[in-house]
């Protein structure tokens, strides 16, 4: 079974990575971000963000560093995603949810930079963060998803990234996935 769901796994991430470097070159940010928003249920466009959980900010700019909050998988529908992956946990909901992740990492850089990713001057890492058991063997591929997506929207040069994965047992209020990521402005 855990042989069935990794094969499964690789053929999602990689069905997930069909977009060639010569459409990525030949379209905008936006529409690239559009067709992701779609294809995940957000018919209207880039989703209104979720408020924050405490007492601290959704993102900070200093100087021309941006810093955000770890985002989770927020659907189109408003609910989140939670729970902890095991090897039960359909390998569609996980790429969903790592997918819907970067949706609103991306949504809280945009804001942060005057409404508008064509401000982004690039990325600096990405932290991923799964909530799964010491023997789930599968968090990589959560994590190829995640920067894959990236990639795709904002192109291989501006979506560039170094990329750290931590596995937890839990996440503040049982999200399944969160990503974060440190970013600069043009």
């Amino acid at each position: 079974m855990k042989k069935l769901f990794a094969i499964s796994l690789l053929f999602l991430a990689a069905c997930s990575e069909q977009t060639t470097m010569e459409t990525v070159t030949e379209t905008t940010i936006d529409d690239r971000l559009n067709i992701e928003l779609e294809r995940l249920g957000f018919k209207d466009g880039m989703p209104e963000l979720p408020p924050v959980f405490g007492p601290y900010e959704p993102s900070v700019v200093v100087d021309k560093e941006i810093y955000i909050t770890a985002s989770a998988a927020y659907t189109p529908e408003g609910t989140w995603i939670t729970g902890t992956i095991t090897n039960d946990t359909p390998a569609e909901h996980m790429l969903y949810a790592a997918e819907l992740t970067v949706i609103q990492a991306l949504n809280r850089i945009r804001l942060a930079i005057g409404g508008d990713l064509n401000n982004l001057g690039g990325l600096h890492n990405v932290v991923v963060m799964t909530t799964a058991p010491d023997d789930y063997p599968h968090v990589e591929m959560v994590a190829e998803a995640t920067s894959a997506m990236i990639i795709r929207i904002l192109g291989p040069e501006l979506g560039k990234h170094e990329r750290s994965i931590l596995r937890s047992v839990s996440l503040p209020v049982n999200m399944t996935h969160e990503t974060e990521i440190r970013a600069y402005t043009k």
